[in-house]
């Protein structure tokens, strides 16, 4: 299980909101490194890029370590199982085992 920036295994961080249509991001794991720290939880993480969510809740109204109950921000690929992750090259999504090539 993913828990911290350092551990996301991809290099493109999407965001979104089921909830709220227009809420989708994307962001590159060095940058989000290098501004809020490589060991950030990724709750706290979400907090910080869903601030301005009218869902929120403030952070010292629930426990620590925990993700916002009203707000459902997610990291898209964390939650999708059937999609490839986003910085795979386009080329490598349809890739073909030939049968009988030439030896």
């Amino acid at each position: 299980m993913v828990k911290r920036l350092s551990d996301f295994p991809w290099v493109i961080v999407r965001v979104d909101c089921p909830v709220c249509p227009h809420r989708k991001g994307q962001y590159r794991l060095a940058r989000l490194a290098a501004e809020y720290g490589p060991d950030i939880q990724l709750c706290d993480l979400l907090d910080r890029i869903a601030l301005d969510c009218p869902r929120k809740t403030l952070p010292w109204e629930r426990p620590p370590g925990q993700s916002d109950p009203r707000c459902k921000a997610r990291f898209t690929d964390l939650e999708a199982t059937s999609r490839p992750p986003p910085d795979l090259p386009p080329m490598m999504r349809r890739l073909t085992v030939i049968q009988g090539g030439q030896r």
